[in-house]
């Protein structure tokens, strides 16, 4: 596949119709000062349907734009992104989950020497660009998402066994990058993704992975193993950030646990009403029984 070949790929699925819900929320974000963009993925994006928040991704011009002077705009500066709560109260509740960062943070981890690979991870995935403010900020994001795909095809190709398909090549990619981040879901999450658009990723497999030198397998191994050292400590940061932004973000989490293991977290009466300062004691509980990895 030639660069404008793919990117032509990225822009058809960036461009796909939402539903209403995520279109109005879409709306209500684009007003904020400062957004160029706004997109719309994960799992309700995936399943058309679900319950649960909608998952959005707003990309500013700046984060004294958005957020004004002050301590929001600081740690966005320091570790992007911010996450925030949204609810619209209409005939239907709606609620989404809602990443802040800039369009220029957004484009620069998506290319295979960043650090932090959860951005180009996730869109890596489809993802729906429901709002841009103009044609530039458009491309921008069509260009940087391109990137990620490449940047995710560079990796799957070099961490992936070299006899391994489309299918088994993407899922041990997922596997890698699951494994770089504070996760609650179980090993098959990484199949769930492909099954979602299998002919998707055996398209980019075969014009990006299939056939193409893969590298230096055990300097890719290396230097993913320095990633996923910081990615679990990144993570855990931005999870103790999203507890003083996110609003029910400790009742989120702890149902999130819930679902994908399948048994209540027991939690005592002064953790509900000091969460955060619980927080620690729990995630080390829930690290030792295997439902945090």
């Amino acid at each position: 596949m030639t660069a404008p070949e793919l990117r032509a790929l990225i822009a058809m699925e960036l461009d796909r119709p939402v539903g209403p819900e995520a279109a109005s929320m879409a709306v209500r974000l684009a007003a904020r000062p400062g957004v160029a963009a706004v997109l719309f993925y994960g799992a309700r994006l995936r399943e058309g349907t679900g319950e649960g928040p909608l998952d959005f991704y707003v990309l500013t011009d700046s984060n004294i734009a958005f957020h004004g002077f002050g301590l929001s705009a600081l740690t966005n500066f320091l570790l992007p992104p911010n996450v925030y709560h949204e609810v619209i109260e209409a005939s239907a509740r709606i609620e989404a989950k809602v990443a802040v960062m800039t369009l220029e943070a957004f484009r620069e981890r998506m290319h295979p020497g960043a650090m932090d690979t959860t951005l180009w991870a996730r869109f890596t995935q489809p993802a729906a660009l429901v709002w841009a403010r103009a044609s530039a900020d458009h491309d921008a994001v069509v260009d940087a998402v391109t990137a990620a795909v490449e940047t995710a095809a560079w990796w799957a190709g070099r961490l992936a066994p070299g006899d391994a398909d489309a299918d088994e090549t993407w899922r041990a990619l997922f596997h890698y990058t699951y494994g770089s981040e504070l996760r609650v879901e179980g090993g098959g999450r990484a199949r769930d993704l492909i099954a979602s658009a299998p002919e998707r990723y055996r398209q980019i497999h075969r014009l990006l992975i299939a056939g193409t030198p893969s590298g230096d397998r055990s300097a890719a191994a290396g230097a993913w193993r320095r990633r996923q050292i910081v990615g679990k400590f990144r993570n855990l940061a931005r999870l103790i950030k999203a507890a003083f932004t996110y609003r029910g973000g400790f009742a989120y989490a702890l149902s999130k646990v819930e679902r994908h293991s399948g048994r209540p977290v027991e939690v005592s009466p002064w953790q509900r009403r000091w969460p955060w300062l619980a927080a620690p004691f729990i995630l080390w509980r829930l690290w030792r029984e295997r439902r945090l990895r």
